[in-house]
């Protein structure tokens, strides 16, 4: 895949993301969950068949994704233990944990795009460099 199809990719996520948050406003609950276990599947196979390149940014996504399956874990059961207690105030403060945590995984993307950017430029000078100087070699 060029870095091109890459590119566009990531952004049909992003837009899939931005409609699924709309869509889930209009579904019940048992709809949402349903979409939540289809979209933990679909992360799970595609972080077993992607292999990343950079070490730091595999520890560093090792740590967010050790974290934040860990955070996961945690909000779903204090929401299914609140669900059974019916308390309102506690089931608002972990809609709001859970909003904070989607925004904090947000922001990791953002930072991941701003790195992906990065690189993609760099490759793209890169490869400019490397079409000049054959250009400008002496036939072999």
């Amino acid at each position: 895949m060029t870095l091109s199809e890459q590119i566009d990719a990531l952004q049909a996520k992003v837009a899939d993301l931005k409609s699924s948050l709309d869509a889930s406003r209009h579904e019940t609950n048992e709809q949402i969950k349903a979409r939540v276990a289809s979209a933990r599947a679909k992360a799970k196979a595609a972080e077993e068949t992607v292999h990343g390149q950079a070490d730091q940014a595999q520890t560093q996504w090792q740590s967010v994704k050790a974290d934040t399956s860990a955070k996961m874990a945690e909000l779903q059961g204090r929401i299914e233990r609140k669900r059974e207690e019916h308390d309102v105030k506690a089931a608002e403060d972990d809609a709001e944990w859970a909003e904070d945590n989607a925004a904090a995984a947000l922001d990791y993307a953002a930072w991941a795009v701003d790195q992906a950017e990065v690189a993609v430029l760099d490759a793209a000078d890169a490869r400019a460099w490397a079409d000049a100087r054959a250009a400008a070699s002496p036939p072999s």
